[in-house]
């Protein structure tokens, strides 16, 4: 069963010490200056003593130390942001700081996966109270939307929903943020002055545009072709204008952006070749708090967020994964052919539950695994719905000092979103491309539906037991990671690293990555002839792939990974090894406690 996350338990961690706290009123009180005789003051004395300690020593278990080393991870795309977001846990940052300041260096470097014109969901999970909060900041459809028509192609001017990642990424760090909110910032206005390399994930996404040259007529292409010729692997590039605004969001907060103080015009520009946004619809905007969804599965415990997002297709497809008898020794064409019907079935119920089938189902945070198994997971010759665009984006999992994890995906909705781009640098998502047709009696919905999945784990019978942050923009790509971690029982560095697929819901048609120059294990041939006796069409997926980048803990142990498939590398921050008594006169250089885990997990000694 899918459930609700309802509050806390209180649990013990291993990082937990000492706190300030009053144990006492502030007026004075001498109950060891009394009268009586010397026993009773003596008696009474250590009585309050002993209390006063076993109260101290309960806080110190309980609620942990503002003067713990800070140490933590974070799992970016780009391994500059992912160096970003261990300064800020250096700094004292909370997860959700590092998960702010990580993504405003994606926007930066990643301009064609991430920007303020785009949107995101957010999983923030405090382990210590083992409360669980998504925050929804995905695109909303314009009040105007006509919902008579089909859905919009995704370079259209009505592709474009009213975008929630500035604001959605403010309402987080009010919430749980711990440093100011232009500390976060800062880095990637230093980023964006003095430049960076572009990276090999941005010359992928330009070639599947299939457009080498350019006459930069557009802003757009100004950018991505300067003098006529695509950005290459390698190129260095400034971005003053984006620093420039920025500076903006940095000094006033993402306000700034909602009420159009700056590119007022390009607005103008995207209404009179069709938009349907207006400037009313960017003040109205508003963020979502919700319950996050859940499931217990092998004595772990899966959190992750609702419809309109990517979570609820997940738990589907581990529901129906858990009648397929995986173990650790399954064959391999077993298992993929379990992965396949497992997405194929659970994104039936996706679209069920975002186009409003059962307008009810919208709101539902509890599901019975019975109806999936009537619907959705038997045998059936009923078409598929439509697919939907492949969704491009990027993960952020990030775990801090204090026992808080965040998973966050934020994305424009396909690569380079709807190549609207205005002169301060920011691309508008058209995620409205993915707007579900009206099903239910009156119903419409408010945001188009994502494969962003956000994902925490966690053991059921030991609170210091393995913890899992990770993150997927495509929840393909998720079922299979959890699924290797839960049936087979694989690290999580293993699970990323394996070969992946992806289904499209037409056509029977599998899609398999072409890794031929990474580090993961190809697809053998074996499988593969399983795969097509079944009635798959294999074909290649080119780069770039959506990645699943993540971080594990159990007990005091951290690893943290990103996937060699985004191109990133993620860092962890740990507190230095003291040294021994014998080498204080003579202490070797304290090395730098951040560490780089671009291969392997380099661990600290």
């Amino acid at each position: 069963m899918i459930l609700t996350d309802h509050t806390a338990s209180h649990g013990y961690t291993e990082e937990s010490v000492l706190r300030p706290h009053p144990f006492h009123s502030s007026k004075k009180r001498h109950c060891c200056h009394g009268g009586g005789d010397g026993f009773t003051i003596i008696s009474t004395c250590f009585f309050i003593l002993t209390i006063a300690i076993t109260v101290a020593l309960i806080i110190q278990i309980y609620y942990g130390s503002p003067e713990v080393m800070p140490h933590g991870a974070v799992a970016t795309d780009v391994e500059e942001c992912s160096r970003v977001g261990a300064s800020i846990l250096a700094a004292g940052g909370s997860a959700v700081d590092v998960a702010v300041a990580s993504v405003m260096c994606l926007m930066v470097v990643h301009p064609h996966t991430v920007g303020p014109g785009g949107s995101g969901v957010m999983l923030v999970h405090d382990h210590k109270m083992n409360t669980t909060t998504v925050i929804d900041f995905q695109s909303a459809v314009p009040s105007g939307y006509n919902h008579q028509n089909p859905p919009p192609g995704p370079t259209e001017a009505r592709s474009v929903g009213v975008p929630g990642l500035l604001r959605g990424l403010e309402h987080a760090h009010r919430k749980f943020g711990k440093l100011p909110w232009e500390k976060l910032i800062s880095p990637s206005i230093d980023i964006a002055r003095r430049g960076f390399n572009v990276s090999a994930q941005l010359e992928d996404a330009l070639k599947k545009l299939n457009n080498t040259k350019s006459s930069g007529d557009t802003l757009f292409q100004h950018f991505f072709f300067p003098k006529g010729h695509m950005l290459k692997k390698g190129d260095f590039i400034q971005r003053e204008n984006f620093a420039e605004l920025l500076d903006i969001v940095s000094a006033r907060g993402a306000n700034t952006f909602y009420s159009l103080d700056f590119d007022h015009d390009n607005i103008n520009a995207m209404q009179a070749e069709g938009a349907e946004i207006q400037a009313r619809d960017f003040r109205a905007y508003e963020v979502h708090e919700l319950p996050s969804v859940q499931m217990t599965l092998r004595n772990h415990t899966i959190h992750t967020s609702p419809v309109f997002s990517g979570g609820a297709q997940l738990l589907a497809a581990l529901h129906l994964l858990k009648h397929a008898n995986i173990t650790t020794t399954t064959p391999q064409h077993h298992l993929y052919d379990s992965f396949i019907q497992a997405i194929r079935r659970s994104y039936a119920y996706l679209i069920h539950l975002g186009s409003g089938v059962d307008a009810g189902l919208v709101n539902r945070t509890e599901i019975e695994t019975e109806d999936l198994d009537a619907e959705f997971g038997g045998e059936t010759d009923a078409p598929l719905p439509r697919q939907l665009l492949e969704q491009a984006g990027s993960p952020v999992s990030v775990m801090d000092t204090f026992d808080q994890y965040v998973a966050t995906v934020v994305g424009l909705g396909t690569h380079f979103g709807s190549r609207y781009m205005t002169r301060h640098g920011i691309l508008f998502n058209n995620h409205l491309s993915n707007l579900m047709a009206t099903a239910g009696a009156g119903y419409v919905p408010s945001r188009p539906v994502t494969s962003y999945t956000p994902v925490v784990i966690t053991d059921m019978n030991r609170i210091c037991g393995a913890r899992v942050v990770l993150a997927s923009p495509e929840v393909g790509a998720a079922v299979q990671v959890v699924g290797q971690l839960i049936f087979r029982d694989r690290p999580l560095i293993d699970a990323i690293k394996q070969r992946r697929v992806t289904v499209s819901a037409d056509n029977n048609l599998v899609l398999v990555d072409d890794l031929r120059n990474h580090e993961v294990a190809p697809l053998s041939g074996d499988v593969r002839n399983y795969l097509e006796a079944q009635n798959n069409t294999l074909r290649i997926l080119y780069p770039p792939y959506a990645g699943v980048n993540g971080i594990t803990k159990d007990k005091d142990a951290l690893t943290s990974w990103s996937d060699s498939r985004g191109g990133g590398v993620a860092h962890r921050l740990e507190p230095p090894v003291k040294p021994k008594p014998e080498e204080t006169q003579t202490p070797p250089p304290t090395p730098p406690p951040e560490v780089v885990t671009p291969g392997e997990p380099v661990m600290m000694p």
